[in-house]
């Protein structure tokens, strides 16, 4: 089911492809991958058996980007078509804002089509959704083989709601991604009615120019591409001996009749998929610190043996990183604490990289490398900082760069030859969704100017814009934290950076 979180303007949601085994569900997942994420920031989570056939699902977390405003994200699944593992297909499918129906398109394949549709709708149901009102796509895969179906025929079978259709070559990409940003553009408009999201800026007839948009850019890749074999996905892959699979898996009898064993293998299929998750998001909390230690690494080439204590603070950063990376390794499968709640390593926010020598020093940093724009204007900055003040939990990368895009920015706007003042405070932030409320603490970067920011600029930044200001606020938001102004009493306008505390 959709999750939201309209305080920082999220939404998540997850596509389910379905479909008969060998049909091409986990082929077109890899080739989504290679098409919209080139440079394998994300992994692919399979659990397979040992002839490569997916056992459990694929699981790849996508984002979407920002969408009116909200920064929407998908993870897509894949079920396995094996007939005797319905009870894993039922629970993958739990939850689900959208399918992908994917049909092997030859005439012999045509009764494990058919069982495969009818075994989802039973799936559906049986998850409390309706199968006629879930956003459905299908796709008539493997066109490029002899003893293909007609279209007519196939739709009379596998399409009784007239959903869109799409023919597709899974193993050289053709049709995949159109299938795919079709499917996104029911369930966002889908989920902008049922939510009615017009009040918080999301329009439900802005959906189709707001899906094609983001990913025209990607499409065109894939028009100009040559039919290709799926490139070598970046995968995480947990196999298990066939035998062994097998024999865990309960008889057909036990599926139907034994409760305790149904429930035990909900329970234990259910724990997979969130190893899963939480190996994906271990994988993106790897890849966002070795690049900070990287960055820490080059400093350490630049700054010569009299800058002592620039090396040490680089050191220290480095080290405080690696630690923190051994922990979420170590932490992975740990059971939580009695009465806690489990963190998964997606919403543990990352350490503090730029500890060393206190906030107050990388924000001078900040103001120097945006000299040159606060000098052109005739704006001073005045930083008011307390000394022991720890930096927020943010690669200190990203952190410097989205605070000097930001403060040029502020300096382009604020009137000529005016100060601009800058501060900071620990805040709680109270976010309601619908589990309740939960507090969260951010460090609050507060910058005063004198005028303001355009009404424009302002939604601009709000909404995510990455070509606002340089992208900080998408950056900010990348990091945990969100953007918001107010008006000052003696007039002007102040900038709130909300940025996770340490």
């Amino acid at each position: 089911m959709v999750q939201f979180n309209f305080a920082e303007r999220t939404i998540k949601a997850k596509v389910v492809y379905y479909g008969p085994a060998q049909s091409g569900k986990t082929t077109s997942l890899e080739q989504i991958h290679r098409l919209t994420d080139p440079g394998g920031s994300n992994r692919l989570i399979s659990l397979n058996t040992a002839q490569d056939r997916t056992l459990f699902f694929d699981l790849l977390p996508f984002s979407l980007g920002a969408v009116a405003g909200y920064d929407f994200k998908i993870q897509l699944y894949t079920v396995p078509g094996q007939v005797q593992y319905n009870a894993t297909r039922r629970v993958v499918l739990a939850g689900a804002d959208a399918v992908v129906f994917v049909a092997d398109s030859r005439r012999s394949a045509l009764k494990e089509n058919q069982a495969a549709f009818e075994n989802m709708k039973v799936n559906l149901l049986a998850n409390r959704l309706v199968p006629e009102k879930v956003p459905l796509v299908v796709q008539y895969n493997k066109q490029d083989l002899p003893d293909l179906m007609p279209q007519a025929e196939l739709d009379k079978v596998l399409n009784p709601w007239n959903r869109s259709v799409f023919p597709t070559v899974a193993a050289e990409g053709k049709g995949v991604l159109e299938a795919f940003t079709a499917v996104v553009e029911e369930m966002l408009a889908s989920i902008a009615v049922k939510y009615n999201l017009r009040e918080k800026g999301l329009d439900p007839q802005d959906v189709p120019a707001i899906v094609k948009q983001a990913f025209a850019s990607v499409l065109r890749q894939a028009e100009a591409e040559a039919p290709l074999a799926p490139a070598a996905p970046a995968r995480v892959v947990v196999s298990q001996p066939t035998d062994t699979l097998h024999a865990s898996a309960p008889p057909a009898s036990a599926e139907a009749g034994g409760l305790v064993s149904e429930e035990l293998l909900h329970r234990s299929i259910r724990s997979n998929v969130e190893l899963a998750e939480s190996l994906a998001g271990l994988a993106r909390e790897m890849t966002l610190g070795l690049g900070s230690i990287l960055s820490h690494a080059e400093l350490l080439l630049i700054y010569r043996e009299d800058a002592r204590e620039k090396r040490a603070a680089a050191i220290r950063a480095i080290q405080g990183e690696a630690q923190r990376l051994r922990g979420l390794v170590q932490s992975l499968g740990r059971p939580a604490a009695e009465g806690s709640t489990p963190t998964s390593p997606a919403s543990a926010p990352p350490a503090p990289t730029a500890a060393a020598g206190g906030f107050d020093e990388v924000l001078r940093q900040v103001v120097r490398d945006a000299q040159g724009a606060l000098d052109g204007r005739g704006v001073s900055i005045e930083v008011s900082v307390p000394p022991d003040t720890q930096p927020p939990r943010c690669p200190s990368k990203d952190l410097e760069r989205a605070l000097v895009h930001l403060l040029q920015g502020i300096a382009t706007a604020a009137p000529p030859r005016t100060a601009v003042s800058v501060r900071c405070e620990r805040k709680p932030v109270l976010f309601r969704g619908r589990d309740g409320e939960t507090r969260r603490d951010f460090l609050m970067l507060s910058i005063a100017q004198a005028g303001a920011l355009a009404p424009e600029e302002q939604n601009r930044l709000l909404q995510g814009d990455p070509e606002a200001m340089g992208g900080a606020a998408a950056l900010v938001r990348e990091m945990g934290g969100f953007v918001r102004f107010a008006p000052l009493p003696e007039g002007g306008l102040e900038t709130r950076v909300f940025l996770p505390a340490a």
